[in-house]
């Protein structure tokens, strides 16, 4: 039987060609120390957020080729132009959420969390603090509080290997009074995202994927723009970024599809205010009560991804 992260990646390999769109920003766009949240996305799973003073960033993905899949759209940002980051969420191991190269690029000091389960493909990380996490596992890294949740996935790294490991998680990030809730990659599970929301109420961000899908349906690992709006919802989340979109598969699913369907969706649903769908390379920021898109680039990077503190 075929492994579904080896079906999905056949059919890619058999249906695609590189499209090649550059993302809106190419470089770090400035931020605001006075918002006490922010969220860059650099494309696919990588968003880099701050929580007050703290800085997270997710499956950090900056390569381009995908064993041997191309990427559609490009990283926003190159290594040496990440601050510092006290923590990097790994929601599993595949190849376009775990990606060693990004990884080796970051600080030494930058602490490492991903899925309990994950332990025999982490070996070769280089940073000193590794820490698989089980799910409603929480652990601290300076002021940050970081949960692993469940969500609904699958785990290996090469395929078959999804038969027996089952490694994949969501998390919900705190600090500062802020809540973040990062989906990683999921199909819609109402149950589990609602017991998310009854544990973690006041959620104010919430990075939901919503690709890759064929037609107009998701799948069962796989939530569409509608299931991901489904999601939103049942975590209770004051304002959502959707996410896993426009980097790969492009010809799989559609480059310009899960936009538009998201867009119609919103419409709607009249979610236009609080649902953003940011270009790669965009910022958010949370300043009060009414966040913020800017494009703006900072003038001269005063960090870079190898620094620690």
């Amino acid at each position: 039987m075929r492994s579904p992260l080896a079906a999905i990646l056949l059919t890619i390999a058999l249906s695609s060609c590189a499209i090649s769109r550059p993302p809106a920003v190419v470089g770090m766009p400035k931020d605001d120390p006075d918002a006490r949240l922010s969220a860059v996305w650099i494309g696919h799973a990588t968003v880099l957020l701050r929580l007050g003073d703290q800085r997270v960033l997710t499956d950090p993905n900056l390569s381009g080729l995908l064993y041997i899949v191309p990427r559609d759209t490009p990283a926003s940002v190159r290594a040496n132009e990440i601050p510092f980051v006290h923590a990097v969420l790994i929601s599993h191991m595949h190849f376009d959420h775990f990606d060693r190269p990004t990884l080796r690029s970051l600080s030494p000091n930058t602490a490492i969390f991903y899925p309990d389960g994950g332990q025999p493909y982490a070996g070769s990380l280089t940073q000193y603090r590794r820490e698989a996490l089980a799910p409603w596992q929480s652990t601290r890294v300076g002021k940050l509080t970081i949960t692993a949740v469940p969500v609904q996935h699958f785990g290996g790294r090469y395929g078959f290997d999804a038969f027996w490991n089952h490694a994949y998680t969501g998390y919900v990030i705190e600090a500062d009074g802020v809540k973040v809730f990062f989906g990683g990659d999921t199909g819609n599970a109402p149950e589990l995202f609602r017991e998310v929301g009854e544990r973690f109420p006041g959620i104010d961000l919430a990075l939901i994927p919503i690709a890759p899908y064929r037609g107009e349906k998701g799948n069962r690992v796989h939530a569409n723009p509608a299931e991901a709006l489904e999601i939103f919802r049942a975590v209770g989340a004051r304002h959502m970024i959707p996410i896993h979109y426009e980097g790969y598969y492009g010809h799989w699913g559609g480059y310009d599809k899960p936009r538009r369907h998201l867009e119609e969706a919103l419409a709607r649903e009249g979610l236009e205010d609080r649902v953003f769908a940011l270009r790669p390379g965009e910022r958010w920021l949370l300043r009060g009560e009414r966040p913020v898109v800017t494009r703006e680039l900072r003038r001269k990077p005063k960090e870079t991804g190898v620094a620690g503190r």
